[in-house]
């Protein structure tokens, strides 16, 4: 299995979980960075969630993902066995608390609200350029980091990203640690949400971010 797997929408990651989940004893935990807390009850509009068990079946897990909305995956993947526990640092908090026992959201309590992002961009760009500085990761994410030699997957939502500078920490030590030692890193681009997210000026999209921090942090 690679170290890491790019996939266009968010929801899609369940695919590598769950592969590394069938080579694993355990469920990992899984550490997410993203601008969104993705932390809805799966199926919430349709079917009942899955029994644990089911990453086993690559057709289910297949299936699942077709039917998924963007929000739902960490609550599906807790249900079925694929991970153990999702800690989520997100850009903004969610419209109301995970409700499963097993999911945590941290949001850094200096950032704006999304309006203030959008509409005031200029106000929030030095906030957004911080965002993989050991420093800002230690304090907004505390005793909830991975243990050195803790087995876990790095998950990056590549919207969690507003700038280009973001990606090139004076401080990075202790993310290029996350890098190197999770079981496997997921990447979704996601780029409708990355162009209406990055501020002014930036060329970025999913793509480059993703190829940007492989390159500097993997390869």
């Amino acid at each position: 299995m690679k170290k890491y797997t790019v996939c266009a929408m968010h929801h899609e990651v369940l695919l590598p979980w769950a592969e590394l989940r069938c080579r694993s004893d355990v469920p990992l935990r899984v550490l997410t960075l993203d601008f969104h807390t993705d932390t809805m009850p799966c199926f919430r509009h349709a079917e009942a969630p899955p029994e644990s068990g089911v990453y086993v079946d690559r057709a289910k897990v297949a299936e699942a993902v077709k039917k998924l909305r963007h929000d739902e995956h960490f609550d599906w993947a807790l249900h079925a066995g694929v991970i153990a526990r999702g800690d989520i640092l997100a850009c903004s908090p969610p419209p109301q608390a995970p409700e499963h026992p097993d999911l945590a959201v941290y949001v850094p309590p200096e950032f704006p609200e999304i309006e203030v992002m959008l509409n005031q961009p200029e106000r929030f760009r030095k906030m957004a350029a911080q965002v993989l500085e050991s420093s800002f990761l230690q304090r907004v994410l505390g005793a909830a980091l991975p243990e050195p030699g803790e087995r876990f997957i790095l998950d990056i939502d590549c919207d969690y990203f507003m700038c280009s500078q973001a990606l090139t920490p004076a401080d990075g030590e202790l993310f290029a640690r996350l890098m190197r030692q999770a079981e496997v890193v997921t990447f979704s681009c996601e780029n409708d949400w990355v162009k209406l997210l990055k501020l002014p000026g930036e060329n970025i999209t999913g793509e480059s971010i993703a190829s940007t921090l492989i390159e500097r942090f993997l390869i």
